[in-house]
């Protein structure tokens, strides 16, 4: 174990927390308009005929399910989210000892559900680098400063994202660790979508997992001081 870094926090939490909520925001509304529905109309004692009883119960019925399917998309795209979290921080658990991997880091006050969440940070070496982590499916191509799956915008630019995380994170550790070295983005794409395996544009490094560890211990960068390092990561511990 010597040979393996630091890991602090759990992949995927806050992706798993985020879709079962959605799950049971929707779901515990109907369920509620349900039972005052039943309340109100009392079917049982109102003297209605079976057969109304019955389109009654088929209704709420149908207001469960349908209520059930809205979300199915939205609670599976958050698993799929958690599930390509945790392949990444098995591929982070295999960096040098020298760094520290921190996962489901929260930004800000609030706890899981209301902070800002960061998929990993890496620090060490080679500086802090912050990972958002993309479980796509398809083709990813880079043209033109844009990420396409399958030459079709997707609904979020990561590109934009991740500098946004960078940016946050920044002004977040800066409040106390002011010296801290410069926040170095990248976007990580579980399996090998990404077609050309490894690239930095604008200073955001864009690569598939399989590259993930080279693109970290082989970042051209300064020598960064042990102890602010250290103490970044102190920081950071605090937070996940």
């Amino acid at each position: 174990m010597e040979d393996r870094p630091t890991i602090l926090g759990s992949p995927g939490e806050r992706a798993r927390f985020s879709g079962l909520l959605r799950a049971a925001l929707p779901l515990g509304a109907v369920l509620v308009l349900c039972g005052y529905a039943l309340g109100a109309l009392n079917p049982w004692q109102a003297g209605l005929p079976m057969a109304a009883k019955g389109v009654v119960v088929l209704l709420l019925a149908a207001g469960i399910f349908f209520a059930t399917a809205a979300t199915q998309g939205r609670v599976n795209a958050f698993f799929k989210g958690a599930r390509g979290e945790e392949h990444v921080a098995g591929v982070l658990a295999t960096l040098p000892a020298a760094y520290t991997v921190l996962h489901g880091v929260v930004l800000g006050q609030g706890g899981l559900w209301r902070g800002r969440n960061v998929d990993h940070i890496v620090v060490g070496p080679t500086g802090i680098t912050i990972i958002e982590t993309k479980n796509w499916r398809g083709r990813v191509s880079l043209a033109a400063g844009r990420l396409t799956v399958n030459d079709t915008d997707p609904t979020r630019s990561p590109i934009n994202q991740v500098r946004a995380e960078a940016r946050n994170l920044a002004e977040w550790l800066a409040k106390s660790v002011p010296d801290a070295p410069p926040i170095r983005p990248l976007i990580c794409f579980v399996g090998d979508s990404f077609d050309e395996g490894l690239r930095v544009i604008d200073e955001i490094t864009i690569c598939n997992s399989a590259r993930l560890v080279e693109a970290i211990v082989s970042a051209p960068g300064t020598k960064f001081d042990k102890n602010i390092l250290n103490r970044v990561v102190e920081r950071l511990a605090q937070q996940v």
